[in-house]
């Protein structure tokens, strides 16, 4: 199209509607005239309603004039309408043509850009390629056609050696942790997260630590404890009588006598001065062989000690 289309609309001049309307005033003023003020009898009520019915058929011409006329000055307008909307039908056809070619070579250059990045992916990405796809690291804003090629393998260069540098910061940080810390840095690409895994991970570790000391020492307590065995009652019966058998053996001698000396002896360490609080009497049970002067000799010294003394049946 060499010649650019300007769109003219002309203003026709509308003549003025022709009909009788000084006619139709006339009659309709000398009725008003007539009927203003008027009071009607039973003998002129017919008239009066001959009269209202004709001004009603003229009030019903008027408003069918109207529409008349209105239908009448509105069939061009109508037909200028139907014929600008057919045109403007045919203009979106046709625009909408061109835009399917706009869209087509505008995709063609995304998809050209696209590549070129991806050779730049390709060459950067290294090992971690099975880890992060082209696609996740793609801005959709660097196929603008506003921007620029250079600028966007810069971004992408850039995105790359951060990712690079995170995941060795991870490998010399996150020691027995690295592969939990890789795999959440590689859900959000946030060495921040991967670093909260570590921190987590080790705490976690920490509390297992205490609780495995806690339980060892709480086990080598028990296992040094002293183990208490009560005695029985019979074992109790038997040291009882091993005590009483063994006191009263320091008073006989090895030929089954009584031992003056020792009980002498006793006797004395029983004169030493003794604590006010009165001492405790225990029972022992023996035999011994007396002859008739040992037996004056011991009620003597039993009356002088205050102890008490019997037989056992």
């Amino acid at each position: 199209m060499t010649n650019e289309l300007t769109v003219r609309v002309q203003s026709p001049v509308i003549p003025a509607m022709s009909w009788n309307e000084e006619e139709v005033q006339r009659n309709l003023d000398e009725m008003l005239a007539a009927y203003t003020g008027r009071v009607y009898t039973p003998e002129s009520i017919k008239g009066a309603k001959e009269d209202r019915a004709k001004v009603n058929a003229w009030n019903k011409q008027l408003g069918a004039s109207l529409t008349a006329a209105k239908k009448l000055y509105m069939k061009p307008l109508e037909d200028f309408q139907g014929s600008i909307k057919k045109m403007q039908a045919q203009c979106a056809q046709v625009s909408g043509a061109i835009d399917t070619q706009v869209k087509a070579v505008e995709q063609a250059e995304r998809e050209e850009k696209a590549s070129s990045l991806r050779l730049v992916y390709r060459d950067s990405i290294g090992e971690l390629e099975p880890l992060i796809p082209f696609e996740r690291l793609l801005v959709p804003q660097w196929l603008n056609k506003t921007y620029d090629l250079n600028k966007a393998t810069k971004d992408l260069r850039q995105a790359i050696e951060d990712i690079k540098s995170d995941m060795e910061a991870i490998r010399d940080t996150c020691g027995e942790d690295v592969e939990a810390c890789t795999t959440e840095y590689l859900k959000s690409l946030s060495v921040n997260e991967a670093m909260r895994e570590h921190n987590r991970r080790e705490k976690s570790r920490a509390a297992q630590r205490e609780a495995e000391a806690a339980r060892i020492a709480a086990e080598r307590a028990r296992a040094a404890a002293p183990v208490f065995v009560q005695p029985t009652d019979e074992e109790r019966e038997m040291k009882a009588r091993a005590a009483a058998a063994t006191q009263a053996k320091m008073f006989i001698t090895s030929e089954g006598r009584l031992d003056f000396k020792a009980v002498n002896e006793a006797a004395v360490d029983a004169e030493q001065p003794e604590p006010a609080a009165e001492p405790e009497r225990n029972r022992y049970r023996f035999w011994v062989e007396f002859t008739q002067q040992d037996i004056e000799w011991f009620k003597k010294g039993a009356a002088e000690r205050g102890f008490r003394f019997g037989c056992i049946k």
